[in-house]
Formats: C-alpha cells, structure tokens, sequence
C-alpha cells in the first residue's frame, strides 16, 4: 500500500473539520514545493543577480567587508 492509499484510508476516518486540515496543510505543503525550486548542476539555474533584484527589499545589503572575508 502506498502512502497516499494510507493517507486517504485515514482522512475518510477523520471528521469533516480534521480534514479540512489536512487539506490545507497539503495545500501548503505543495504551493511551498512550487515556490522552492532546487539549483541544478548547471550555471543556467543559478539566478543573476538581475533575477534577485527586490528579494531583500527594506533589508540593508551594503556591508563592510575585510580582505579576509573573500572566499
């Protein structure tokens, strides 16, 4: 039996409210899978910072930095 046989078997045993829940909860779970998408091996899925612009808005990104924090 799979998970999701062993997951629908237990939300029919749940009440409506308790499922609607779970519902939700998946719904999260999957618009959060959407959102994150994981970085390949390649260049190309490695967003340019042109792509990033306005990700940290309000957030100060100009910081000091010594000779010994370069990689």
């Amino acid at each position: 039996m799979t998970s999701t046989d062993l997951l629908l078997r237990e939300i029919k045993t749940m009440p409506e409210e308790t499922a609607a829940q779970v519902l939700d909860f998946a719904m999260f779970l999957k618009s959060k899978q959407t959102l994150v998408q994981p970085l390949g091996k390649d260049e190309s899925s490695v967003p340019s910072i042109k792509d990033a612009y306005g990700i940290f808005k309000g957030i100060d990104t100009h910081f000091e930095r010594d000779e010994d924090d370069r990689v």
